[in-house]
């Protein structure tokens, strides 16, 4: 083969490559979606997946004024006699996701968040057996994500 066919060949060869590899790109709304809930005892660990265009996730210890207090929104929602309500207890279970993006520069970001969620998950003093939560993240330019719930949960 001649010099200027291989030229030709490995040109083709780095378009056809070029074009297989997409850069990464996502919102900077962050994305979630419910992995687990594993339950032991009383206490439990909530996982979730999430993604975040700008990488712009998490609170330091400095952040604690409204509305810095939380970025991680978690609803109790039981189900009385068929129907889900979603109730407040004298405890909540919102969460503070620490920053996970330690870089300067703004990146798309995404992993799993691990959620210990006690001393008890469920209300021991109600009479129903039947939960699940609602969950929503903020990352710092105040961006909601999306709401999820988890599966039913069957409490003891």
């Amino acid at each position: 083969m001649s010099l200027k066919t291989n030229i030709i060949v490995v040109i083709i060869m780095a378009i056809a490559l070029s074009s297989c590899l997409k850069k990464q790109s996502a919102s900077p709304i962050p994305f979630i979606e419910f992995k687990d809930f594993i339950a032991n005892k009383d206490t439990a660990n909530l996982l979730i997946n999430f993604t975040d265009g700008d990488g712009d996730i998490g609170l330091t210890q400095n952040d604690t004024i409204a509305p810095n207090n939380y970025n991680c929104f978690i609803s109790y929602i039981e189900k009385q006699k068929g129907v889900w309500v979603k109730r407040i207890l004298p405890f909540d279970f919102n969460y503070r996701i620490p920053i996970i993006n330690t870089s300067s520069k703004a990146k798309t970001i995404q992993g799993e968040i691990k959620i210990a969620i006690k001393p008890y998950y469920y209300d021991p003093f109600s009479k129903f057996d039947t939960i699940k939560y609602e969950i929503y993240i903020v990352d710092k330019a105040l961006n909601k994500s999306n709401v999820i719930t988890t599966r039913e949960i069957i409490t003891p």
